[in-house]
């Protein structure tokens, strides 16, 4: 009975790391402008927020099913869900965020140096 439930809290924490690096993926996909990710070679930006969005909510019905409140979180998908849901935000952070940030176009500060 011990082990159980300390194998439900390690996957719950997996869970929610897990959940976490998709969410992070998806927002921060969405507050790229577009024209980063084409300049980059990186497919589109609908196409990068469509992916880390599907990878979120699968990654979020795979988090083990528990309550907090009365609130459901999560439904306890097989953990092959997991891991297939973390992958797209995982690219997306270690490769895609890296070459888009490369291509944004930001005004550099006037430091009136010579």
């Amino acid at each position: 009975m011990l082990i159980g439930l300390i194998t439900f809290y390690v996957f719950l924490g997996l869970a929610l790391v897990g959940f976490a690096i998709e969410a992070w993926a998806l927002v921060d996909a969405v507050r790229r402008p577009a024209h980063s990710f084409v300049t980059a070679e990186k497919r589109t930006k609908v196409f990068w927020v469509s992916l880390t969005a599907v990878g979120a909510l699968v990654g979020y019905l795979a988090i083990p099913g528990f309550s907090v409140f009365g609130v459901r979180i999560g439904f306890g998908l097989p953990w092959l869900f997991t891991l297939l849901a973390v992958l797209p935000g995982a690219i997306y952070l270690a490769d895609v965020k890296p070459e888009v940030i490369r291509y944004l176009r930001r005004p550099g500060p006037s430091t009136g140096r010579w």
